[in-house]
């Protein structure tokens, strides 16, 4: 049982006037299929809008995140080296990856200089006791008013 075959059946259902539904049953019975209402009429809109083959798209990713090889990593790695370039001013000269990939690179070959002021967040206490009443806390301020005697 492939995809295709289903579709063809639920297209030939459609065009004798099978409510969405009746052809939902209907697909269930035959090939033990079950689908949402919602996919069969997706599946109408994309035959009637585009020329369908009642295949699958592919699920073939449009961008291709390996694309750093190890000849591109020593070109970043050596422009770092020689000029002491940033990630930034390193894309300027290689145009193949993008900054943030340049950024990665000299991150896992620690070429990277870290800022020492920023740290690490302190984790507060919290102000909790176990039993109430076991922390209090008063302000207390001394203020002297003008023409009264103390």
């Amino acid at each position: 049982m492939k995809k295709e075959e289903i579709r063809k059946k639920f297209f030939k259902l459609r065009i004798k006037h099978h409510s969405y539904a009746q052809c939902k049953k209907i697909l269930k019975a035959m090939f033990n299929y079950e689908i949402a209402s919602r996919a069969l009429q997706r599946w109408d809109e994309r035959l009637r809008k585009t020329e369908w083959d009642l295949k699958d798209k592919s699920k073939k990713p449009k961008i291709i995140h390996y694309k750093i090889n190890s000849k591109i990593e020593k070109r970043v790695i050596d422009l770092r080296n020689k000029t002491g370039y940033g990630a930034n001013k390193i894309a300027c000269f290689v145009h193949e990856i993008s900054e943030s990939s340049i950024k990665r690179i000299l991150n896992k070959h620690n070429l990277t200089n870290p800022n020492p002021r920023r740290k690490k967040r302190l984790k507060y206490i919290r102000w909790q006791r176990k039993h109430c009443n076991s922390l209090w806390q008063m302000d207390i301020s001394d203020q002297k008013i003008k023409g009264e005697a103390p």
